[in-house]
């Protein structure tokens, strides 16, 4: 299974990309080994789904890049903070996955320079013009893998 997870707020402007970009990939790649999920933060009950796939594809906005600008980064689950109850990152459910059940999907983090946080539904320009960008990421990092393991 390959599994794509957007990540964020979609009543906080930019903030709500990664769900954004996740219900596009859901809409326009639909295949029986693909699970996407759109979230409001990443928390525990996610790892056993998590240690059944083979690829996992996070997406989230970063208050540290440039404003729509995108960032594609391998993830190792050796790099992970502590895991919380509450939400955690994507390494700390990586590694827990890995411990737990000796999973180690092919794990690769997309994340969206983000600018406005504000209450609203809208993203900035920058965010906005980035999205069709971050989507047509995914799909083609979710066709390589799935060409690769062929």
């Amino acid at each position: 299974m390959r599994l794509v997870i957007g990540i964020g707020n979609t009543l906080r402007g930019d903030d709500g990309i990664g769900v954004a970009v996740a219900e596009r990939v859901a809409a326009q790649h639909s295949a029986p080994d693909l699970e996407v999920i759109a979230c409001h933060q990443l928390t525990p009950e996610l790892i056993a789904l998590i240690s059944q796939a083979e690829q996992v594809i996070f997406v989230d906005a970063s208050v540290t890049q440039p404003s729509g600008s995108l960032q594609v980064q391998p993830l190792d689950p050796e790099q992970a903070p502590m895991l919380s109850v509450h939400h955690t990152s994507p390494s700390a459910l990586l590694m827990a996955a890995k411990v737990l059940y000796g999973a180690q999907p092919h794990s690769t983090l997309i994340t969206v320079g983000a600018q406005e946080f504000g209450f609203t539904e809208q993203f900035s320009q920058p965010v906005a013009e980035a999205l069709p960008r971050a989507v047509r990421l995914v799909l083609s990092l979710l066709g390589r893998q799935s060409s690769e393991a062929h």
